[in-house]
């Protein structure tokens, strides 16, 4: 399966941070759980003021994204994500790194977003 999580450019010993900011996050790390395999992509959005979800929904479907793991995510985005057949996880605020998210999910620890988090 591949997930897909927003990550920060700048990484802390070798380790890749989540970015709490879904639509505003410089760059996604597409991950293939069962190869281990992490692609990293650009936000194609980044520049536009709104509408961003529409854009990172589609390039993760044509990555073949299942599932996005994220902090927190607006109505646009969610509805994008969520329209185009992927699950939204919940990331715990206290979780930091993209490979402890990545853990946590693999172990069914993290719960579905039903809703958007953020305004």
């Amino acid at each position: 399966m591949k997930v897909a999580v927003p990550i920060l450019e700048k990484e802390f010993e070798g380790r890749k941070l989540v970015n709490p900011h879904f639509g505003k996050s410089n760059l996604f790390a597409v991950v293939d759980t069962e190869s281990g395999e992490v692609k990293v992509l650009k936000n194609p959005a980044l520049h536009l003021e709104r509408g961003r979800g529409r854009f990172i929904a589609e390039m993760f479907k044509s990555e073949g994204v299942e599932a996005v793991l994220v902090k927190e995510m607006g109505p646009g985005a969610f509805d994008k994500v969520t329209g185009l057949g992927m699950t939204v996880y919940l990331i715990p605020a206290e979780v930091k790194f993209l490979d402890e998210a990545l853990e946590l999910f693999r172990e069914g620890k993290l719960e579905v977003l039903t809703e958007p988090n953020e305004d």
